[in-house]
């Protein structure tokens, strides 16, 4: 598919590298949107959790359980949530939502 092979060539070349469970893998990090937020938590969850949350596009493959811990740019961050996006039957790429470990 040809928005997967697009993704994949980006994560390649602007990717940043990130540890999670032993592995190495390749994703873009951006401060979250504000209305990701305000649909994935409750208004009092989302007062409650550490900052600054930070989300990362990553290739379908890389899939951590919620709350692995990953370490990017020297510090820990753990996985809030993973939202897999799709077109027709193919995954093309995952988000997971990150929170550092304070």
């Amino acid at each position: 598919m040809m928005v997967r092979a697009a993704l994949n060539y980006w994560l390649r070349r602007y990717g940043e590298s990130f540890q999670a469970g032993g592995q190495s893998y390749r994703g873009i990090f951006f401060q979250p949107p504000s209305g990701l937020l305000r649909w994935l938590f409750a208004h009092d969850e989302l007062e409650s959790l550490a900052r600054p949350l930070w989300a990362v596009a990553v290739a379908p493959s890389v899939n951590p359980p919620q709350k692995t811990t990953l370490l990017w740019r020297g510090t820990s961050y753990r996985v809030l949530h993973s939202i897999e996006f799709r077109m027709s039957d193919t995954a093309v790429y995952r988000l997971l939502l990150l929170e550092p470990v304070v």
